[in-house]
This record gives structure tokens, C-alpha cells and sequence, in this order.
């Protein structure tokens, strides 16, 4: 041994430890010539070779009571009956050169026990690196078992000795190795060989309820891992369900205190960020062995819904919701949205965890909540749509109905995005109901009220403002009121209303700006060429003889520039046109720069007729959407903040129709004989001068619907009809349909100062509804009451509860999202259902329910839990 370690051994046991009398028994006399060498200070060292026992005795007690003194012994110690320093020796302190010895003293242990459990693990010990690692771990007061599964964390490679880390180490063995259940870990094999798998079996015991074999205690067998990730989760698997099936009953753990503790184990294990793959793969591993997937046709949703043990759980819940969702009740359809927002505070889709799979599950639930939101609100309309004029239709559209339109739109693009067989049957019922119903019942109602008010000759509602006044109305308001201000509009190519009700929503999500949506009566046949012309100042709006060109005062509106001539001649010169890209591509100062003396700008956005209006990407047309509304959301923020810009004007030239589904005969209006005098025939109009009456389309002038000042007249088919098929049909747009005719006009208003105090947002609040809680069982729900509806201002949030002591955790950690709109303080009302980890709690001790932010971390609650459980090892 070298010398250091003698002297880093002694220091510790005189200035660490505190002994004034150090004892050094060394038989074989081996350390007698490192007496010298050693350098203690203020510590005498005495050879006791040849010296009086008595004499030293008298010397320590009576002549030098209070010197720090090593007393040497180069020979064995002596029986007690033979030791006349026995009395000294009981209040003084010993050290050994032993390399055991040493080991302990290094260690810092204290309990003199552990010195021949240590000698125990001279194989384990037999490498320095090991001996480094295991310091780190390793605390005075260790117990044998404690200290072997330190030892145990070290050839594992964790960085903690409790159980549930253990666990976690070895099961991403497991996986990294593609070891299957059937072969033990590496590092589970090598610990046996230094005998500290019977510490681990003794805590699983202890702390899990595992039912260890004689032979498992005595280190006579070995454990197997993957039995024990068998046990394990399909004890989650029974706790979740409240049940032990059949099947299971010879693999869960039998006891009330297992179920909780595996629960909260499993929940640790699902939630670390580093550890959750394995669980991913080894609960499918179980999932195949115990053929779970042919176990769950019977197992009712409900019960099903509080799984995240296995993964063919979340597959088989999805399955049951696209069966049920189409002929559910309305009662129903609430209780399967509340099942779906639970998942997705759940593990499988958890947005916490952003990998592919979880993404795909997030999707399927986004599919799933939108065709739930779509076959509700037609159980609120039952009965149809019976509105007694185009009046109301027009304004129950604006105020409720185009809620259809999104949510199809959003189930289309949900679907469309997983790309899975699994939504095939619901794709189908969900097409059934948007448009065999809605459009079906929409259409009818619709052409009733047209038909018997002869709206096409009076193209005006009350208070309804028409599009063809758009700048007279709109913009020349704005511009009024202060020569300073900019106003700026941007018409999105056939962005329809429902659609700007969404991007009202993400604008009003944000402090600086402030959007409100209306609406316009758009222009008939709506379609872009005489859409983009009516938005534009004029005196006067014509068709060119014997052509699809609409004149503005006479002048061509054809193209970025001419409208920008148009502009600038309407406003003096101080107007502009330009393309979203133009606008996209500046920089902050090249913007400024160009716009410096411009009061108004019209910017013109395409996104969705771009791709909606051609065969090869008409499929995508529900995708341009959503790209249209994220574009528009940058645009309108740039415009705002960068361009020196008080107000955007967001507006469209029309809207669309689209469907996923192929259209067949019936949703065709044919066409016999085309007129002669038709200049321009498309799916949804065609335009001519002085067009024949033709009782199986609707006849009008554009005098009437837009305003112009020339006769050309059109022709549109009834409802949603389309004229012809060619080039692709799904998407289409000229006729008069709310969804096409519903124009929208989105007012963006930057806001400064006090405003923008006032529109700051914040997360709801979360309280427990009992100030006094009390735990009684190993396994128990809590109530938690989210105070305020969620508004614009008032944004949902995502907490994660669980049960503290001091800083650690001590139960399952649940995730909740709370996001009720609802004013009813009872639908804003949420559980949780908590399990205990272990058997060992005080009800004098102090324990915490803590309500933390999930997204941020922060606390956000807590409250104090007395734990007072009754003795009870039943399962259920």
C-alpha cells in the first residue's frame, strides 16, 4: 500500500473523524518502518513493540489527556477478556491498512459493518475505475443492500442507485442490443458475477411488490429482466383498467401497494426524456408476447381511454372512435372529444415528445376531433336549414354555419397528412355528411330563398355591404381620417370567409394587433377577373365588348401594373400595387423605401386559387389553406411592424367549393347547346351577351349582381353544380354559394401603449377546489378547478400534478390540459388520479400536491397532502 493512502487513512480518522486515540492493529508488522515517514501533525505515533501496556495507559490518561496519539501495533488484537486498553479502545477509533481497509476508509463509509461486506466484493473492487465511480455514489451511512446497489449503478452506468434508474439503464441495453425478453442485459450478467442482483431483488420487493423466488433472494438464480418487464407493465395494464383479466392474473403483481408503485414507476419511466425509446420498445416487445392486441376487442373505450401502457391501446382506441364518431349522439360525441383531449396529454401523442410516431397519433386525434366537431353540428341542426330568407341564411352562415366548411377542411387535412387506411371509413362517412347533408341541405334551402326573392335581380342584403363598393366603403373611411395614416389591403385569391375567421383567431392571439371580420356580398359570377376589378376605386365597371376583360373607367385591370396605374390615378399618385412576393422579399429599409410617400397599397396574395384552380393540384387544395393563413398571418405582422402601416385590409376577390371526393353525374348540370353568344365558358359560369332563358341554370346580368355598366349576362348552374368536368371539377368557384359569395374583409389594427396592455394574454388559472386534502389510499383522485373560461386573452394550459416530498416525487406524475370555453364552473372541472410510490409514509410528514407548468417548468400551485393510508395489499 502506498504511503499516501496510509496517510490520506489516518488523516481521515484523526481530523475527519475526530478520534483522539487511533488503535492500528498490523499482525504481520508489515507498516512498522513507514512509521517514521509518516507526517501527522499534532499527532504523537507510538511503536507499542516492547512498550509497558500499563505505562501507555497511565501516560494517555494521566499525563497526557488531551494528545492526539497513534498507537501502533505490530501484532494481532488481543481477545477483550486479555486487552488492558479495552476501556480507551471503547471511546477511540481504529484503523486498518487492509486494502478492504483502506477501500472503506476511502469511501467515506462509517459503518464498520460495511468493511466486511465490502470484503465480500473483492471482484467488483478488483478495478480502480470502478472503486472512482462507486465514490461518487456512495454516502456514509449507506446499508449493505444500498451499497450493492451502488455498486450495481456503476456497472450499469447510472448516475443514482434507486430502483426505477436501475431499471431505466437496463432496459436501453436491452433495446440498443435487440435483446428481446428472452436474454438478460450484459450488465445484469456481470453484476450477478459480483453477487449484487439479490440487493435489486430484495428492493423490487420491496418497492414493487415483485414476487421474488428463495432462490432470486439468494443470488441461487438469477433474475430475469424480461419477466420482470412483464410483470410490470401488465400490472400497469390491469391498474389502468381497474382490472386483473383472466389472462393476466398469472403475471400481475398481486397487491394494491404493486399497482400504485409500478403506475408510478412506469409514469417516471415514460416521462424521462432520455429513457422514454426503450419503454417505446420494450412494451411493444410485451405487447407481442402477451398478444394484447387480441385482448382489447372486448375491453370497453372508456376503460381503454386511461391506458399508456402499450401502444396497440392508443391504435385500438382510434379504431373504435372512427366507428363510433358517425352514428354517435350528440352526448357522445362530447364524451369521445373529452377522451381525445385526455390522449393527447397522454404518452403516445404527446406534443412533450416530437417524434414521427407521435406526430402521426397527433394528427389522427386532430382528424378524429374535427369530424366530431362536423357530425355535432349536425346534431344542432337536425332538423336542416330552413331560414325563411337569404337574409338570414346569409348572416346564419357568417355567424354559425361556415363552422362546417372548417371543420371539414381540417378533418381533410388531418387525414390527408397521416396517410393511413385506418381513416378510410370514416373519410367516407365524413364525406357523406359534408356533402350529401350539409351542402345537400345548404343548397336546397338556399336556392328556395334565391328562387322566390329573384335575388340575382336584386343582388343586395340590409347592412350587407356589396363587394363591387368595397373601396367607397372600406378603404376610403380609413384614408379619411387622417391624411398621415397608410392604409394597406391585400386580397388573398379565393381566401373564403371561414378562413379568415381562423386567421382572425391566430392575429387576436397576439399582443401588437387587433383583427375584426366582416363581411362583403362578393360579385356575381364569382371568379377572379371581375373580383380583383370591383375591389378596385372606379367610377364606372364594364366588360370589353365580346371579352372576358373588365374595365375599370375604361382602362384594363388586367395585371399588377395596370392596377397600380388605377390606383394612382384614383389617389393623385400617392398608390401602389404590388405581389405578396414583392412584399415577402423585403428587407425592412428596401420596404420603408418603397412605399415612402404611398398612402395606399393594394398587395395581392395567391396561394389557394393558385393550387385549388389546377388539375394537377387541385387535390391540395385544403393544404394551400392552411398555407394561405400562415402566409397571411407573416404578411399582415410585416406590414405592421416593419412598414411603418397602422391598418390592414385582409379581403378576397371570391371564395371556392371543394370537395375530396370524385363528383359523378348527379352533380353535373349539362349543357346541351352551347350559346353562340358566350365568350367564356367555365365549370361554374359561363358569360356572353344576350344569352337565351334556359330553365335548368340561373340567368343573370352583371349589371344587377356586380354593378357594371354593359349587358353581358351569365349563365349558373343551380346549387353546387358544375357545368363540366374537364381539368378537374373538386375545386370550383363563379357561382352563388355562401362558401363563394361570403366574402370577407379582415381589419388589422397595430396597437400601441395602453391597448396593448390591455390585450395582454396569460394562461387560465388552476386552483383545488378543497383547501384541506388527505390521501387514504395508495391510488386516488383529486379534483382541480380551472377558474376562468378560456378566451382570447385567456389562454389553456398544461400542467403536470404529482405528489412532492421536499423536492422529490413520491407518486405518478399526470399531465392535464385545461382548456374549457365553457361558463359552467362544473364543465371546467378535471381529475386526476395519483398512485404512491412505496409503502413509506408518515402522516406527520410533509407532503405536497404541486401543480406545474408543463411547457415552462414553473410552479404554479401547491398544496399541502396529509398521507395517512390504511393497511391493505388487495388488489382491487
Amino acid at each position: 500500500m502506498q504511503l499516501d493512502q496510509l496517510q490520506q487513512g489516518l488523516q481521515h480518522a484523526f481530523f475527519t473523524d475526530r478520534h483522539r486515540i487511533v488503535f492500528w492493529y498490523d499482525a504481520p508488522g508489515h507498516f512498522a518502518d513507514s512509521l517514521r515517514e509518516l507526517a501527522l501533525e499534532g499527532v504523537q505515533v507510538i511503536n507499542m513493540a516492547g512498550e509497558s501496556t500499563l505505562g501507555v495507559k497511565l501516560r494517555l490518561e494521566l499525563e497526557e489527556p488531551e494528545a492526539a496519539t497513534l498507537l501502533y501495533f505490530p501484532s494481532a488484537e488481543p481477545a477483550p477478556e486479555e486487552d488492558w486498553l479495552l476501556d480507551i479502545k471503547l471511546y477511540s477509533g481504529r484503523f486498518y491498512a487492509d486494502r478492504v481497509s483502506m477501500i472503506f476508509n476511502e469511501l467515506g463509509l462509517t459503518r464498520h459493518v460495511l468493511r466486511e461486506h465490502l470484503a465480500q466484493r473483492q471482484a467488483f473492487l478488483a478495478s480502480r475505475k470502478r472503486i472512482d465511480a462507486l465514490k461518487r455514489l456512495v454516502t456514509p451511512s449507506l446499508s449493505e443492500d444500498e451499497l450493492d446497489l451502488a455498486m450495481l449503478a456503476v456497472v450499469v452506468g447510472a448516475t443514482s442507485l434507486d430502483v426505477a434508474t436501475l431499471l431505466f439503464h437496463l432496459a436501453e441495453e436491452a433495446v440498443t442490443h435487440e435483446l428481446g425478453l428472452e436474454a438478460n442485459p450484459a450488465s445484469l450478467v456481470e453484476a450477478e458475477k459480483y453477487a449484487l442482483v439479490p440487493a435489486l431483488v430484495r428492493a423490487l420487493q420491496v418497492e414493487v411488490g415483485y414476487p421474488a423466488s428463495q432462490a432470486e433472494l439468494n443470488g441461487e438464480a438469477p433474475l430475469n429482466f424480461g419477466q420482470l418487464m412483464l410483470r410490470l407493465l401488465i400490472t400497469g395494464y390491469c391498474e389502468s383498467i381497474s382490472d386483473i383479466p383472466d389472462w393476466a392474473r398469472q403475471v400481475a403483481i398481486p397487491s394494491v401497494n404493486a399497482r400504485a408503485s409500478s403506475r408510478a414507476l412506469l409514469t417516471r419511466w415514460r416521462d424521462s426524456s432520455r429513457f422514454y425509446p426503450a419503454f417505446d420498445v420494450i412494451s411493444g416487445w410485451v405487447a407481442d408476447a402477451q398478444r394484447i392486441d387480441d385482448k382489447l376487442q372486448d375491453v370497453p373505450l372508456e376503460q381503454l381511454s386511461h391506458v399508456a401502457t402499450f401502444e396497440v391501446v392508443e391504435k385500438q382506441i382510434i379504431v373504435d372512435l372512427c366507428q363510433a364518431i358517425p352514428t354517435a349522439d350528440a352526448r357522445d360525441l362530447k364524451l369521445f372529444d373529452s377522451i381525445i383531449v385526455a390522449r393527447l396529454d397522454g404518452y403516445w401523442a404527446s406534443r412533450h415528445k416530437n417524434d414521427a410516431r407521435r406526430e402521426r397519433y397527433r394528427q389522427l386525434y386532430a382528424a378524429l376531433t374535427a369530424s366530431i366537431a362536423l357530425f355535432s353540428l349536425r346534431h344542432q341542426h337536425a332538423k336542416g336549414f330552413h331560414y325563411e330568407s337569404v337574409e338570414a341564411l346569409y348572416h346564419a352562415y357568417q355567424t354559425n354555419l361556415y363552422r362546417f366548411d372548417t371543420a371539414y377542411r381540417h378533418y381533410a387535412v388531418a387525414s390527408d397528412a397521416t396517410g393511413v387506411e385506418l381513416l378510410k371509413n370514416l373519410d367516407a362517412a365524413v364525406e357523406r355528411c359534408y356533402d350529401e347533408w350539409f351542402l345537400g341541405q345548404l343548397t336546397r334551402n338556399w336556392s328556395e330563398r334565391v328562387e322566390a326573392e329573384q335575388r340575382l335581380t336584386h343582388w343586395k342584403l340590409p347592412n350587407i355591404p356589396s363587394q363591387q363598393h368595397f373601396y367607397r366603403d372600406w378603404v376610403q373611411p380609413q384614408l379619411a381620417a387622417s391624411r398621415q395614416k397608410r392604409v394597406v389591403v391585400v386580397i388573398s385569391d379565393a381566401f373564403r370567409y371561414e378562413a379568415a375567421e381562423e386567421l382572425r383567431e391566430r392575429i387576436n392571439a397576439k399582443r401588437y394587433s387587433e383583427a375584426t371580420l366582416k363581411s362583403q356580398l362578393g360579385v356575381v359570377p364569382s371568379y377572379t377577373t371581375l373580383g380583383m376589378a370591383s375591389l378596385l376605386p372606379h367610377r364606372e365597371l364594364s366588360y370589353q365588348p365580346g371579352s372576358d376583360t373588365v374595365l375599370v373607367n375604361g382602362q384594363s385591370t388586367q395585371g399588377t401594373a395596370n392596377r397600380s396605374k388605377l390606383l394612382k390615378a384614383a389617389l393623385g399618385g400617392e398608390a401602389l400595387a404590388v405581389t405578396a412576393e414583392d412584399v415577402k422579399g423585403w428587407s425592412r429599409e428596401e420596404g420603408r423605401e418603397k412605399i415612402k410617400g404611398v398612402q395606399l397599397m393594394y398587395v395581392y396574395h395567391n396561394v389557394v386559387d393558385a393550387r385549388g384552380d389546377a388539375a394537377n393540384t387541385e387535390s391540395e387544395t385544403f393544404a394551400a389553406v392552411e398555407d394561405a393563413i400562415d402566409e397571411l398571418d407573416q404578411l399582415t405582422r410585416k406590414i405592421l411592424m416593419h412598414l411603418n402601416t397602422s391598418t390592414v385590409l385582409v379581403t378576397a376577390d371570391h371564395g371556392f367549393l371543394f370537395q375530396r371526393s370524385a363528383l359523378d353525374a348527379t352533380d353535373r348540370t349539362a349543357l346541351s347547346d352551347k350559346p353562340t353568344s358566350a365568350f367564356k365558358s367555365k365549370k361554374r359560369y359561363v358569360l356572353g351577351e344576350s344569352l337565351p332563358d334556359n330553365p335548368s341554370v340561373w340567368h343573370g346580368h352583371t349589371r344587377d349582381t356586380a354593378g357594371t355598366t354593359c349587358d353581358t349576362q351569365f349563365w349558373i348552374p343551380k346549387g353546387a353544380h358544375r357545368f363540366h368536368f374537364v381539368g378537374g371539377a373538386r375545386f370550383v368557384h363563379g357561382g352563388i354559394m355562401p362558401q363563394e359569395i361570403v366574402v370577407p374583409v379582415l381589419t388589422v389594427q397595430q396597437l400601441r401603449g395602453e391597448k396593448v396592455e390591455k390585450r395582454t394574454s396569460r394562461k387560465v388559472e388552476v386552483i383545488s377546489p378543497k383547501a384541506s386534502l388527505k390521501m387514504v389510499n395508495n391510488i386516488q383522485r383529486f379534483d382541480l378547478l380551472q377558474t376562468e373560461a378560456v378566451s382570447e386573452r385567456l389562454r389553456p394550459v398544461t400542467l403536470s400534478v404529482a405528489i412532492y416530498a421536499g423536492s422529490e416525487v413520491v407518486s405518478s406524475e399526470e399531465v392535464v390540459t385545461f382548456d374549457s370555453a365553457s361558463d359552467n364552473m362544473n364543465e371546467r372541472m378535471k381529475s386526476v388520479r395519483l398512485s404512491l410510490s412505496g409503502t413509506s409514509f408518515d402522516r406527520k410528514n410533509d407532503y405536497f400536491l404541486v401543480l406545474r407548468d408543463k411547457d415552462l417548468g414553473t410552479e404554479r400551485e401547491r398544496y399541502r397532502v396529509v398521507i395517512d393510508l390504511a393497511f391493505t395489499d388487495d388488489f382491487f
